[in-house]
């Protein structure tokens, strides 16, 4: 683990400072991305979750695969062949850059605001000082605010480019620490075996008892994210042409797909052979402590840190562009320079420390933050890129904001009304309160915009 963090500080560090003075090139860098380093940066910073994801495993069994795994490789497919090239071809280099030239000033900075909020790095450092805690014994408030320095410090340095030469190696330690783990499971118990040893709702692929429908609904929907994840679009605005953005998409699907297979049976593992396990977070840690000797032990700790890091820089960088150029920079005399994304990197890991302090759950985080902030951006993102619908600032803004508005009314329903259903909140008409988010925007888009023919 040490050798680990040394080589990812050298690599993160080992080149020289770059220029902040072409925001292109400390944003995107100078959008030359090519094939390889491209898949091995979507690739690993799309599953930061992994603590989340052996936790989900090891409560609901193989719908995982349905919930974590096939709708956002369909969403991903779609943004590969339609919204992936023309992201490219554009000249916008952050989606507030896309809404502010596709309707104006005032979506333009709704839509920075809730990029901010979901590309917290709050989860992402949660699990990483859980993992810490686990390994060295640290308390949860050190973890976080070590997790935070070591995943961070080269960005301050190095920008994009230094994301993208740490997820090179970092995209090779998570496949090699899982495929060693699950390699070492099946020469212990055949698969055969671990599958007859589960609980009958954990070999299910969909109605775990568990997890009702309009859960697992709710959570497709949640996969949409791919559409306004601001970590697709700044690799596909940093890719060296259209031609590489869709291909790197489409072989990135592959490698989460093969990944996937490997993290879910880990997981299923978990369930038969820690039987005992009280906190379901810690599936992957305390299977890896159990099974693995001494150096693979080591390596798939690595794993697990490669995985939670590379969507730490990733997310704290996004976050950093967000507040400093998109949000607060905007309409500024002069354009923001690194500072302002430097003051917006540290504000955004001192808040997402703050929010994982207050909401100790990985799972949770992300079911609450999809659930509330995709309905305010998902409609009015998708409209930029067509052709024959046209909205004006004021319509947009007012669609995005009714998303957020009604979900977060929906969400806080039961707390106001006091209504309780079994001893549980019950929210209106038992819907999730995303599903009525995205119903609302998208009839404002509709209602409110028009068709016409116009340049997206």
């Amino acid at each position: 683990m040490a050798l680990y963090i040394a080589t990812l500080t050298a690599i993160g560090f080992g080149r020289r400072r770059t220029s902040a003075a072409r925001t292109d090139h400390y944003l995107l860098g100078g959008r030359r991305l090519t094939l390889v380093p491209f898949v091995a940066t979507l690739v690993s910073t799309w599953y930061g979750g992994i603590l989340g994801i052996g936790e989900f495993t090891f409560r609901n069994g193989l719908v995982n695969l349905v919930v974590f795994g096939m709708p956002y490789y369909v969403f991903a497919a779609i943004y590969a062949v339609v919204l992936a090239p023309a992201i490219r071809q554009s000249d916008d280099l952050t989606i507030p850059d896309r809404l502010l030239a596709c309707y104006g000033p005032r979506m333009a900075k709704w839509g920075a605001v809730l990029v901010f909020l979901l590309s917290t790095p709050a989860p992402y450092l949660l699990m990483l000082a859980v993992l810490l805690k686990m390994v060295v014994g640290l308390a949860l408030w050190q973890g976080l605010l070590l997790g935070a320095l070591i995943s961070t410090a080269y960005l301050w340095r190095g920008g994009f480019l230094a994301v993208v030469r740490t997820d090179l190696l970092q995209a090779a330690l998570m496949f090699a620490g899982f495929g060693a783990l699950v390699f070492l499971l099946t020469r212990q118990m055949p698969l055969t075996e671990m599958w007859n040893g589960l609980p009958e709702g954990h070999r299910q692929l969909l109605g775990a008892e568990s997890l009702p429908w309009q859960t697992v609904l709710v959570w497709f929907f949640i996969a949409s994210w791919t559409f306004v994840d601001p970590g697709f679009y700044q690799r596909c605005a940093a890719a060296k042409n259209p031609r590489t953005a869709r291909r790197g998409i489409l072989l990135s699907i592959a490698a989460w797909f093969v990944f996937d297979l490997l993290t879910t049976t880990a997981g299923l593992y978990a369930v038969v052979r820690l039987p005992g396990l009280s906190d379901a977070v810690e599936a992957f840690p305390a299977l890896g402590f159990a099974i693995l000797p001494p150096g693979l032990k080591g390596l798939f700790f690595v794993a697990l840190l490669a995985v939670i890091m590379s969507t730490i820089d990733s997310t704290t960088f996004i976050s950093g562009i967000t507040l400093g150029r998109d949000l607060l920079g905007r309409g500024a005399s002069r354009p923001p320079g690194s500072g302002a994304i430097r003051l917006g990197m540290a504000v955004a890991l001192g808040l997402g420390i703050m929010l994982a302090l207050a909401v100790p759950s990985v799972v949770e985080l992300w079911f609450t933050l999809g659930s509330l902030l995709i309905p305010g951006l998902l409609a009015p993102m998708l409209v930029t890129f067509t052709a024959r619908w046209q909205l004006t600032d004021d319509a947009a803004f007012a669609a995005g904001l009714s998303g957020v508005g009604v979900s977060l009314l929906w969400y806080i329903w039961p707390i106001l009304s006091l209504t309780t259903v079994g001893g549980a909140g019950a929210y209106p008409l038992g819907l999730e309160p995303m599903i009525p988010g995205l119903l609302v925007s998208m009839a404002m888009v509709l209602g409110l915009g028009n068709r016409a023919r116009v340049e997206p």
